[in-house]
């Protein structure tokens, strides 16, 4: 038959031992008890402790103030993306072929610019030369020969003498012409021959005249007709005004055009941005 009463309950049980507590006559406990030694502390008539009292420390060194740092670097602000925080947007990139006009028109103006100069030069040069080649003489004769010579008074005609070294001359014209002293000393060089003006020709009307001329000096003396040096001066004037003014209107034209271009090439650029 199974006992199915409960356990008895922790606490002592009848007849056992008791807990932990003192028992009658037992040992006492670990404080001192009657007739023990005493404790770890000087007992009267004692040797005394390890003896000499601590040593006095000095005080403790003192230290400097702290080093003083800088105020903190100040950084910018931070860069700006745009409204809200968006990144930037970049443009397109633009087709150069697609800007017009194109760039080789700027070649071209400037190309007119240098054939402007070219053929003020080359105009210039040929006004002084046939200039001077229509007043040296082209009909010249030796001292004491007679010649027959055609005589316009609208080509203001007149008499040369080429000679190394100075002479007298006399000089005679036909047909009522008469010959008037040049004033001051006048030349002009043709091919190799120097040529120096000593006369001019005033003649009543157009026509050939007879004209001799005579050197006292054994000399090589040639003489001749052309025309006064005066004569030249439209055509020097004429080559000079064309050695200024066609080089400087091709350096307008190469100026206007190269702004005009690079405006409407601008234009151009912007208009294609903005379409994108």
């Amino acid at each position: 038959m199974s006992d199915n009463s409960p356990p008895p309950p922790y606490g002592p049980q009848p007849g056992s031992q008791p807990g932990y507590g003192p028992q009658p006559g037992s040992q006492p406990g670990y404080g001192p008890q009657p007739g023990s030694q005493p404790g770890y502390g000087p007992q009267p008539g004692s040797q005394p402790g390890y003896g000499q009292p601590p040593p006095q420390y000095g005080p403790p060194p003192q230290y400097g103030p702290p080093p003083q740092y800088g105020p903190p670097p100040q950084y910018g602000p931070p860069p700006q993306y745009g409204q809200y925080g968006q990144q930037p947007q970049f443009p397109a990139r633009i087709d150069s072929k697609a800007i017009k006009p194109r760039l080789w028109w700027i070649a071209l103006v400037w190309g007119i610019a240098v054939a402007c100069t070219i053929a003020g030069v080359v105009l210039f040069t040929n006004g002084i030369v046939s200039s001077v080649s229509n007043i040296a003489p082209t009909k010249t004769f030796a001292s004491g020969e007679t010649v027959t010579v055609p005589i316009d008074p609208a080509n203001k005609p007149a008499v040369y003498l080429s000679s190394d070294t100075a002479v007298h001359y006399e000089c005679q014209i036909s047909n009522g012409a008469r010959l008037a002293k040049t004033t001051g000393t006048q030349t002009v060089t043709s091919g190799s021959v120097k040529w120096e003006q000593i006369l001019v020709i005033n003649a009543p009307s157009r026509g050939d005249y007879q004209l001799s001329c005579t050197t006292q000096e054994q000399a090589d003396v040639r003489y001749g007709v052309g025309r006064e040096l005066t004569s030249a001066a439209g055509g020097i004037a004429g080559g000079v005004m064309a050695l200024i003014l066609i080089p400087g209107a091709g350096l307008l034209v190469a100026i206007a055009g190269t702004i005009i271009v690079l405006v409407r090439r601008s234009g151009a650029r912007k208009r294609l941005a903005v379409g994108g």
